[in-house]
């Protein structure tokens, strides 16, 4: 018997997936636009555990994209918000909050479950750009445990989907500069037509964040977790892996899924499927 709030699901997942989503326990490390709207749809989806990890509180400037951000909530942390939301959806959720988000000291513990959850089965990890060293012990533990992990950038009107499972290379080798800033032409091999480049110049400098709106967060939020449902449904090796990723735009109706450099830098994507209107 599936709950009324879980049953419009029906139909789209079955009733033994249903209960399957009931035991799973995803870590969503970074809960701003793309985590927070993801923290919500698994949620929504009947996603039994969740653990949000996030240091950060709401600022104004994160009003244009992030689910959780409203004038009653800036200066809030946006664990507790978002976590409040996932229970006022899903009651019954087991739910860990990690407020000072993901560090060094904590990575792989995070991971282990606790005395309430059981181990966790994926990873989403959104942290921000700036948060290169957290992303790459996320990563390592990740490869160290056995557990597939999963970022989705959001830019402009879309956004890049990287699956990395326990075999692959490790994060750093990959997307992770000598000074510790994101490679960010290389994860984000795709740029809208509408794309500033002043703008895009600067942040691939340092120097500024990456253009986004609410189309680009809800975007990778969808990637993310319609990718986490084929790994629950079909197995993990079944969900787009590195070397291949998925980029999507909605401005430019583009989809590419393609296979990154095993380098990490930036090349011409060689498409294995792409629509373009």
């Amino acid at each position: 018997m599936v709950e009324p709030r879980f049953e419009r699901n029906l139909g789209v997942i079955g009733p033994e997936v249903m209960a399957r989503l009931g035991t799973i326990h995803v870590l969503v490390a970074g809960v701003g636009g793309a985590g927070g709207q993801c923290a919500v749809d698994l949620a929504r989806l009947g996603v039994g555990c969740l653990t949000l990890a996030d240091f950060d509180t709401y600022e104004r400037h994160n009003m244009n994209r992030q689910v959780g951000c409203f004038e009653s909530t800036v200066g809030r942390s946006k664990v507790e918000v978002v976590g409040r939301m996932c229970l006022d959806i899903h009651p019954a959720l087991r739910l860990r909050r990690v407020l000072e988000g993901v560090t060094e000291q904590n990575a792989a513990a995070l991971l282990s479950g606790d005395g309430a959850l059981p181990p966790v089965d994926f990873v989403v990890e959104v942290i921000d750009i700036a948060g290169g060293r957290a992303k790459q012990v996320l990563h390592g533990a990740c490869r160290e445990r056995g557990v597939p992990a999963m970022t989705g950038l959001m830019l402009g009107f879309g956004a890049a989907l990287h699956v990395f499972q326990p075999d692959a290379p490790g994060y750093e080798d990959l997307y992770l500069q000598p000074d510790g800033r994101i490679d960010l032409p290389a994860i984000i091999p795709h740029l809208g037509s509408y794309m500033l480049p002043d703008y895009m110049e600067a942040c691939y400098a340092g120097r500024g964040h990456a253009p986004t709106c609410v189309v680009g967060a809800t975007t990778a939020a969808g990637m993310m977790v319609s990718e986490l449902m084929r790994g629950v449904m079909l197995g993990p090796r079944a969900m787009v892996s590195w070397p291949e990723y998925l980029y999507v735009d909605f401005f430019d109706h583009c989809y590419v899924r393609a296979s990154a450099s095993a380098t990490g830098a930036r090349q011409a994507p060689r498409p294995l499927s792409r629509a373009r209107g």
